[in-house]
């Protein structure tokens, strides 16, 4: 009895479910009809638009040996090309539509030239696809568009807009040399191996959401505009290395699961960093930057930053969060501490010096200039801690003033106000106390004389001539390590 209710519910689900599941590609639809690729041709050649779709084309398509442009419209959408395509070095005059369409095998645009609009918007292409050294006047739009294998958009010159939003690479894809001269969105992308070696992006450029599960190769790439990187994922290493940003190169939010490569990159405008997240190094060695802001990045407790011989003038991120990932250059802490200064974060530029510092000490090999900074370091922090000398003043009268009362080294007399005849007028010394002691310690620290009514014995006079040269030192560097700190 209680079988069909449950049946009923698992139906109802599945047809909750049936929404969400994604469209079948055109592989899996039957096509309406099937053409010849040699009555293709003969069509093409006669010089009549083209409108087909879900069509399926079979045998070898061969558009190659063409000594005259296409100067018709093309329309095949949503339809197979069952057969290699070849249309290298073909012009079409007139908008390409192949919206949809479904390549079985290799195709091939490599140096055609596209006059009007070239859309292949949700194409499937499951051999290779060559656009090397294509030109696109117009609109080139690969929006949700699959590529099952090697694919390469090298030497291709964009000159309007080339919209790549949502598309899959499953396999290696270059744009090797290629040139955007317009936008280029590469928006919720997804790719395997790329390289955009030496591309050139005249416009603005996006990659927001963009996934990249392979190596991401963007070595030697201009920005000339603004870059958006927002969101996107870096799966694997991923190279800006000597690539230049002549925009806001906005990497906010950005995931590198692997090394960040960006040495010799040149940064003309903001760099924001802002919530993104190292797994690994961050690369910036001999680059660039205006200014880098990193609010709220995270590193991975072994990830290390490398600032050698970089050149910057801002660099946004407090000490703290990556005072552990340095690694250590002696101009890149100074440069790191002028930056703090710049931007008025004075304890930043502080625990900057004092890393720095504390670090070259324990390279230097032993000698006076070891023995040197190690005073400097005990004694005032090298002069960025003024709490150090203040420990070291307090510490040297207790430290004194407990000697002097435990071993008995100063005596204490009273002078009355009247002289008894024929006897000198003084009285009995008396005991002294600890609070004696302090008091003693303190005048021979500050001042180098002794109360009148005190005086040490014995060695113990030696003790209060060194505590009184050490609280000159100390004084003296007191005043000197609190006035750098005031006069900022």
């Amino acid at each position: 009895m209680n079988q069909q209710p449950r049946w009923i519910l698992i139906v109802f689900a599945l047809l909750l479910l049936l929404p969400a599941c994604p469209a079948q590609p055109p592989l899996a639809v039957a096509p309406s009809q099937t053409i010849a690729a040699a009555d293709l041709l003969a069509e093409i050649e006669s010089g009549e638009p083209l409108n087909y779709d879900n069509a399926a084309i079979s045998g070898l398509l061969d558009l190659s040996h063409l000594d005259r442009p296409i100067t018709q419209t093309v329309k095949i959408t949503n339809s197979r090309f069952l057969g290699p395509a070849n249309f290298e070095g073909v012009t079409f005059s007139e908008p390409l539509d192949m919206r949809g369409c479904a390549f079985m095998q290799n195709v091939s645009f490599a140096k055609s030239h596209f006059m009007g609009d070239a859309k292949f918007a949700g194409a499937r292409f499951l051999g290779q696809a060559d656009y090397g050294a294509a030109t696109f006047s117009g609109l080139a739009s690969f929006m949700s568009a699959r590529f099952q294998n090697d694919t390469s958009f090298g030497s291709v010159q964009f000159n309007g807009d080339a919209i790549f939003l949502d598309a899959g690479f499953a396999k290696d894809v270059d744009y090797n040399f290629a040139e955007f001269f317009r936008l280029g969105s590469f928006g919720q992308a997804h790719f395997e191996n790329v390289s955009f070696l030496e591309t050139q992006f005249g416009g603005h450029a996006t990659f927001q959401n963009a996934i990249f599960r392979g190596n991401a190769t963007f070595a030697a790439t201009h920005f000339g505009s603004d870059v958006v990187f927002r969101s996107a994922h870096f799966a694997s290493g991923s190279t800006f290395g000597l690539s230049s940003f002549g925009g806001l190169a906005d990497f906010a939010g950005v995931d590198f699961k692997k090394t960040a490569y960006f040495g010799g990159a040149k940064f003309t405008d903001l760099a924001y960093f802002v919530d993104a997240r190292f797994e690994r190094d961050l690369i910036l060695e001999e680059s660039r930057l205006y200014s880098m802001q990193l609010d709220n990045v995270s590193f991975a407790k072994n990830s290390k930053i490398n600032l050698n011989s970089a050149d910057f003038t801002k660099f946004v991120v407090h000490w703290m969060v990556i005072e552990d990932l340095m690694e250590y250059n002696g101009a890149a802490y100074l440069a790191l501490v002028k930056n703090y200064k710049n931007l008025e974060w004075f304890d930043d530029s502080d625990e900057c010096y004092y890393q720095y510092r504390k670090i070259s000490q324990d390279l230097e090999p032993w000698g006076w200039a070891k023995i040197s900074d190690i005073v400097s370091w005990l004694s005032c922090g090298y002069g960025v801690r003024v709490s150090y000398t203040i420990f070291w003043c307090l510490f040297s009268i207790l430290f004194f003033g407990v000697i002097f009362w435990a071993g008995k080294g100063m005596n204490k007399f009273e002078i009355e106000g009247m002289e008894l005849p024929g006897f000198p007028g003084v009285r009995p010394s008396k005991k002294v106390s600890l609070t004696d002691a302090l008091y003693f310690s303190i005048a021979m620290f500050t001042t180098s004389q002794a109360p009148v009514n005190t005086y040490p014995v014995g060695v113990y006079r030696h003790l209060a001539m060194l505590e009184g040269i050490l609280g000159w030192f100390f004084l003296g560097l007191f005043v000197v390590v609190l006035s750098a700190v005031l006069i900022r």
